[in-house]
């Protein structure tokens, strides 16, 4: 859920405020001096999540055997699994962690070769 944070103007009090969608957000009044708070989009910067993916990664590379499932969980009970046993992550940090404890290493992705440019024009012999 999105996380607003909200300061009051005249006495300076913090609130923070977890909601379903900002089309709900009501701006709420100072619980000290009762006047109305303003957003504090400042905050709401340095709160952002900045480790975690934009959507959940289902690694096909990770997965496991069905069979080694409760192992696995007994292991790693902060990794997931999916339906077809690949871990699930969408945080880097759990990411990282997991391929640190399982042995596993980050190869380079592939990178596409680029296309040599062939003259069409004859040279004079």
């Amino acid at each position: 859920m999105p996380e607003y944070s909200f300061i009051c103007n005249d006495c300076g009090v913090r609130k923070t405020e977890y909601v379903k969608r900002h089309a709900d957000l009501e701006v709420p009044n100072c619980l000290q001096c009762q006047q109305p708070m303003t957003r504090d989009f400042h905050t709401d910067l340095i709160n952002t999540p900045s480790d975690s993916y934009r959507n959940p990664i289902h690694s096909d590379s990770l997965a496991i055997s069905p069979e080694q499932r409760k192992e696995h969980e007994q292991k790693f009970p902060y990794i997931k699994l999916d339906d077809k046993c690949r871990p699930i992550f969408d945080k880097f940090g759990p990411h990282e962690r997991y391929l640190e404890e399982t042995g596993f290493q980050k190869l380079p992705g592939k990178q596409r070769r680029r296309m040599k440019r062939v003259s069409t024009q004859s040279t004079p012999a």
